[in-house]
């Protein structure tokens, strides 16, 4: 009897010593090298740049583990020249980027004959998208009565997220601008949780206090003549809390500004989530601002 007892709790010990192990085994260590090029001269380096590291990235997941034909969206946008073209959206891509381990420029941006060079290389740790992901939808707009998301923001335009999911959970939103700082825009600044919970089949509009009286509020800022910022959009049926972050002033007018911390830090501790939570879905938007 003692001996099936003790025998009985080794198994169990070693059922919750290996299982979150093996979504950790999961992971693979992936790489490409990227050569972007862009006929629109309104595009600053840092954008080309980012964009270039951000197609390698898509790249090396597939190369690694391929394209999901069947999931593959399309849309056609104008280029510069006002013609259609065909775009293949990012969902397509099989695999899941989980952490960026090296990003190489291997020739500078470049705006020559027409045209932005440039070349990158870059490696991370990715895991094949093996799990069901909630379907969430959300979309950014600049006004509460926008079903489609604007072209672009212009400085001084207010932002909002509509967003529902079709399961409960915990949702966090984040804001990554030029500076490479990451704020922290849900939860609210004022709120004691690490995360928003949300119901599920439920039309969610945030940052508006016409919806939610307790409602934090954004405007959308462009120091430069044009500026890109990366929203985040992360769910998970699961509880997960915010990173760790801190006001982003010391006076009274910062209390309403979002908390903050540094792009770095919130890669790590997005890549610390999920790689535990292979259930989590992460979504990055980018967004143009004009003054």
């Amino acid at each position: 009897m003692k001996k099936s007892l003790l025998r009985t709790w080794y198994i169990v010990l070693c059922t919750l010593y290996f299982v979150p192990c093996s979504f950790a085994s999961d992971i693979s260590t992936v790489r490409a090298t990227y050569e972007y090029t862009s006929d629109n001269p309104n595009e600053t380096p840092a954008q080309v740049q980012s964009k270039a590291f951000e197609r390698a990235k898509l790249k090396a997941l597939e190369e690694k583990f391929g394209l999901d034909v069947a999931n593959m969206t399309s849309t056609f946008v104008s280029n510069s020249s006002g013609t259609n073209v065909l775009s293949l959206g990012g969902t397509s891509v099989r695999g899941e980027w989980i952490e960026t381990l090296k990003e190489q420029v291997l020739e500078p941006a470049a705006f020559k004959d027409g045209f932005w060079r440039i070349k990158v290389h870059v490696e991370g740790r990715a895991r094949n998208n093996t799990a069901e992901k909630t379907d969430i939808r959300y979309t950014f707009v600049r006004n509460v009565q926008d079903i489609d998301p604007p072209v672009s923001f212009r400085d001084g335009n207010d932002l909002f997220l509509r967003f529902s999911s079709p399961a409960a959970g915990s949702l966090c939103v984040y804001l990554v601008d030029e500076e490479q700082n990451a704020f922290c825009l849900l939860p609210y600044p004022h709120q004691q949780t690490g995360c928003q919970a949300v119901e599920a089949n439920r039309d969610y509009v945030f940052f508006s206090e016409k919806y939610d009286k307790d409602a934090q509020e954004y405007t959308v800022n462009c120091e430069r003549s044009s500026e890109q910022n990366a929203l985040y959009v992360i769910f998970s049926p699961n509880t997960f809390s915010k990173a760790s972050d801190r006001q982003s002033g010391t006076n009274w007018r910062d209390e309403q500004m979002p908390r903050q911390l540094s792009h770095e830090a919130f890669l790590k501790w997005l890549a610390r989530n999920q790689t535990k939570d292979p259930q989590m879905v992460v979504r990055r938007e980018i967004i143009s601002i004009r003054k």
